[in-house]
């Protein structure tokens, strides 16, 4: 199992299914089904997947990531405590070093902080829980699923896991403006890398950019943001191709090799007409990768003065 494995199209459907038994309500009410249930249970040990479900329940093992819906702050702590493990987790995946440091997090019953996101780390709480044992988790503005861990349990999120893509993506697309490569930008790279061995890189034409930012006078011309771009690649040994676009459609309809495209919430309709357009070129549809903003010490997403971190 120590090797990263990616979200790919499909699950996402079955991802949003409710496992185990739901528990909904105001708070109050969903503590209370929760300890008179694992009272009837006696579960040896419950593990909570989730800021929420971390800060209500008691539970033996927390693992969480500081925000509520990706980027609402808990009350959680960000800064680790002493005897806290952490671990990386990007979107839309399960990291490699993900494996270790939840296997330890079990038998020590350590808590957990993850740098990324907590949500798809459910399964591997499941695959490497015992019986007898509970892992819960959120569900979003409704209450809790709580999973009782069981052989049966363990066959069915084993083949779940086994649906996930388990090499990085051939090509990923990325598009936007890129102006000042801020920290947005830069993790927005980073990340390219991380899911796919090369990407293909969508940048706004200086015709492009005066519908999209009209009125601005800080933008940089398309030639200062490519070389800013490709220095920047150069950098981090990403491989990539910078084509000049005036739509949101770019090669990104029309590339035969493009696998997955990178997104965030605001842009994530934009991805789907792109996959719109690929079907009717007759291509497959590039997996989604949804991004949360990268926030700074404000809690605000990074930008240069107006502008944020624009993807197609």
């Amino acid at each position: 199992m120590k090797k990263t494995y990616y979200l790919l199209n499909p699950l996402r459907e079955e991802l949003g299914k409710i496992w185990g038994v739901p528990f909904f309500g105001s708070d109050k009410e969903v503590i209370k089904k929760f300890k008179n249930f694992c009272q009837k249970k006696k579960f040896k040990k419950v593990i909570t997947v989730g800021d929420y479900c971390s800060k209500i329940l008691p539970s033996s093992i927390k693992i969480f990531d500081g925000k509520i819906e990706r980027n609402k702050p808990s009350c959680l702590p960000r800064k680790i405590p002493k005897g806290f493990l952490r671990c990386s987790n990007p979107p839309a995946s399960i990291n490699k070093e993900v494996w270790g440091v939840l296997k330890k997090a079990l038998s020590k019953n350590k808590n957990v902080f993850v740098e990324g996101e907590e949500d798809l780390l459910v399964i591997p709480g499941v695959l490497l829980a015992k019986t007898g044992e509970a892992v819960v988790y959120g569900l979003a503005g409704k209450g809790i699923g709580l999973i009782e861990v069981s052989p049966k349990v363990k066959r069915e999120f084993q083949k779940l896991l086994g649906q996930f893509g388990k090499e990085k993506f051939k090509k990923i697309v990325i598009g936007g403006t890129f102006n000042g490569l801020h920290s947005g930008h830069r993790y927005l790279l980073t990340m390219a890398g991380y899911y796919a061995k090369e990407a293909l890189i969508g940048l706004c034409s200086d015709k492009m950019v005066k519908v999209r930012k009209k009125g601005r006078k800080d933008i940089l011309s398309f030639k200062e943001r490519k070389e800013m771009l490709e220095n920047y690649l150069k950098k981090i040994g990403l491989k990539a191709e910078i084509v000049e676009i005036n739509n949101i459609y770019g090669p990104a309809a029309k590339d035969e090799e493009a696998e997955a495209i990178l997104l965030t919430e605001e842009t994530f309709l934009n991805g789907r007409k792109i996959n719109s357009s690929r079907k009717k070129n007759n291509l497959k549809e590039l997996h989604y990768i949804v991004l949360p903003y990268l926030l700074n010490k404000t809690g605000k997403k990074f930008s240069n003065q107006k502008g944020g971190l624009n993807l197609l």
